[in-house]
């Protein structure tokens, strides 16, 4: 995907800390010392059962990204965690929308989903610019093959490919009605740029979803 890197951390001693599917590790530029200059938040795309912490990062150009585009293998960074409400904790009936790399945690959520053999129904909703730019596809794909809960739909916002099978558009209320029945039967996990968070939870209410069912994290 074009501007997102795959980060890999492992511990120098110790183990990973404890986490949960769903939730994020601030990541710390060290200087010299090993004194935190700088910290930035990250959700996970990892499991707990991983030796190491997977990272999905937007190279925006920032003071982060820029340090962080600079990093080579054996290099040390600061991590601190983890944080975050929207956790996933198997639930049977859960529906994921992400937006762009807002499909990190939720890539953990559907990794734990599959390892688990969770039983019930899983939907995820991706919304990102062109076919170039979804991140796991080919890992997507695969879930959904080996998990017969799990459902994934793919929707482009910049393009309409040729043969292209899937969605076009932002994800909207027609959307989810063709691909979700009694919406709110189902617990709501959302990840992405702010306003895509606002109206998917303007749509959700309106499809008579719980607001204690929605558990989102907007970045940026």
């Amino acid at each position: 995907m074009p501007d997102v890197r795959i980060f890999r951390l492992q511990p120098v001693s110790g183990r990973i800390p404890t986490y949960v599917p769903g939730q994020f590790f601030f990541l710390h530029r060290l200087d010299e010392n090993g004194a935190s200059v700088l910290r930035r938040p990250y959700s996970v795309a990892s499991v707990p059962s991983m030796d190491y912490l997977e990272f999905a990062i937007d190279m925006v150009g920032g003071q982060m990204t820029g340090h962080l585009a600079a990093v080579k293998p054996g290099d040390i960074l600061g991590v601190e965690g983890p944080a975050g409400h929207m956790a996933y904790k198997n639930e049977q009936m859960a529906a994921f929308i992400a937006g762009g790399t807002g499909i990190s945690p939720i890539m953990s959520m559907l990794r734990q989903i599959s390892e688990k053999n969770v039983p019930g129904r899983f939907v995820l909703f991706y919304s990102t610019r062109t076919r170039d730019h979804v991140l796991f596809a080919d890992e997507l794909a695969e879930l959904q093959k080996k998990h017969p809960g799990i459902k994934v739909v793919i929707t482009l916002t910049r393009e309409k490919p040729d043969g292209w099978a899937g969605e076009c558009g932002r994800v909207n209320h027609e959307m989810l009605v063709r691909h979700v029945q009694a919406a709110n039967e189902f617990e709501w996990f959302v990840c992405g740029p702010p306003m895509m968070v606002k109206a998917v939870r303007e749509c959700l209410v309106a499809l008579s979803v719980d607001p204690k069912k929605l558990r989102m994290e907007g970045w940026g």
